[in-house]
């Protein structure tokens, strides 16, 4: 298995001892084409990282047709709900082609950092620093959301919103900002364009679209489809985005 971590390049640099504690957690798959690897509100149990084949990732919106946001291929990482407390996936993931991943179980990562300490945060840091590669001032809290695994918002099972304020002090504008951070990268990586926190005002969340999103027939449908739908997700409570 650690021949296997070290097709991805996360872990290509890690040290024999560090591979071999972390190896036992982790499984490698292969999947045909056209294989459904999750679906958009199962439960979130597992974190996966694409050794080989691309992936396509779909989001349907509350209220359109489903949409391809974005591929996925060596070296990127799907799943991120596991590690981030949302109960449940917020898109699909569907097979372009045949997959080699590497997968770990949300349990099987905290029993990892538990275990392992110093190991464990190797490995945070790493997927933290995958998940924000253009990641500015919301790397340290997004880095501190991963590592304890439960601070991103989740609508409980009566539909209530989120206070202001986390158990671990995360304002809700902060988690907000981190999300539109993340939603920026990848669209920045796989479609040119950009999102940017501007304003939160009550329910009501502004963003500026930028890159390739100035001037695009598709800008509503990123906008709305995306970066709104995926919001609401994890902030039930976010009525309206609008953007500037």
């Amino acid at each position: 298995m650690s021949s296997d971590l070290t097709k991805f390049l996360l872990f290509r640099d890690l040290n024999p001892v560090d591979l071999s504690i972390i190896a036992p957690y982790f499984s490698c798959s292969e999947y045909p084409a056209e294989y459904t690897l999750f679906s958009q509100g199962n439960a979130a149990e597992k974190l996966f990282l694409v050794v080989r084949g691309e992936i396509k990732v779909n989001y349907k919106p509350y209220d359109s047709p489903q949409i391809t946001v974005t591929r996925l291929r060596e070296g990127d990482v799907l799943g991120w709900s596991t590690v981030l407390g949302n109960k449940s996936y917020t898109a699909s993931a569907v097979s372009d082609t045949e997959i080699a991943l590497l997968q770990i179980s949300g349990e099987n990562l905290r029993r990892l950092v538990a275990e392992n300490p110093q190991t464990g945060k190797i490995v945070m840091d790493r997927l933290a620093a995958a998940a924000t590669p253009r990641w500015k001032d919301a790397r340290a809290q997004v880095t501190s959301m991963l590592h304890k695994g439960m601070d991103m918002p989740v609508q409980d099972n009566g539909g209530s919103s989120m206070n202001d304020t986390t158990t671990n002090g995360f304002t809700r504008e902060m988690q907000l900002k981190a999300l539109v951070d993340q939603l920026s990268a990848y669209i920045e990586t796989y479609h040119g364009g950009s999102v940017e926190f501007v304003s939160l005002d009550k329910d009501t969340l502004t963003v500026h679209l930028g890159g390739a999103c100035l001037g695009c027939p598709l800008s509503p449908a990123t906008l709305h489809g995306w970066v709104e739908g995926t919001v609401r997700q994890f902030f039930p409570e976010i009525a309206h985005v609008e953007s500037i």
